[in-house]
């Protein structure tokens, strides 16, 4: 194997950068236990009902997710991802080539090595490569953990779902009420809106 082609080069800096992203997020659950530890000692001496009915273990692993660096984790899956990707994409945008200028006059500045292959081949290394990014992104989104408070309350069996944040009414809104003459309608109401206060 040719360590200097462009994809060689690419494929040893993607997996040292995935494994710089895995020795980020492994150090940081590491230091992030040791803090729970702490935290929860002092919170058993200092305010103990902010840990009421939870044990040692359970107050680490919501914690440690809570707190933990996940876009490290995701980001080296990302990486991964693409590079094992990589040799499948090559001999599917190579093999689509002759599909997409079927159409085309059939000169020879459409084969491949010329300008319009090039180009094609890098925005759809592109598209593949950022479809990789959107794929883990969305994993990371849907997978994200409830913040550390909210956790905690739960973890307490306090009933956090129905604990209702009043909201007061901010001066410039325009209180909206049905108008009686036509019930899909709305009016505003008697006083104009003063939104210079």
């Amino acid at each position: 194997m040719d360590l200097s082609h462009p994809f060689a080069i690419a494929g040893i800096t993607g997996l040292v950068a995935a494994a710089a992203f895995l020795i980020r997020w492994v150090a940081a659950r590491r230091r992030l236990m040791e803090d729970a530890r702490i935290e929860y000692a002092e919170r058993c001496e200092s305010k103990p009902a902010t840990v009421r009915g939870v044990d040692a273990a359970a107050f680490e692993r919501l914690y440690v997710a809570a707190y933990e660096p996940r876009w490290a984790l995701y980001a080296a899956g990302t990486l991964l991802l693409a590079i094992a990707i990589t040799p499948l994409a090559a001999l599917g945008l190579v093999a689509l080539w002759p599909v997409v200028v079927m159409g085309l006059d059939g000169g020879p500045w459409y084969d491949e090595g010329y300008y319009p292959w090039m180009f094609y081949m890098f925005f759809g290394f592109c598209l593949i490569w950022a479809a990789c990014g959107a794929l883990m992104a969305r994993i990371h989104h849907a997978r994200s953990p409830e913040g550390f408070v909210p956790a905690l309350a739960r973890a307490r069996g306090e009933p956090f779902d129905d604990i209702v944040i009043p909201r007061k009414r901010p001066k410039w809104a325009v209180r909206a009420v049905p108008d009686p003459k036509n019930p899909g309608q709305r009016e505003t109401g008697t006083e104009p809106a003063n939104e210079t206060n």
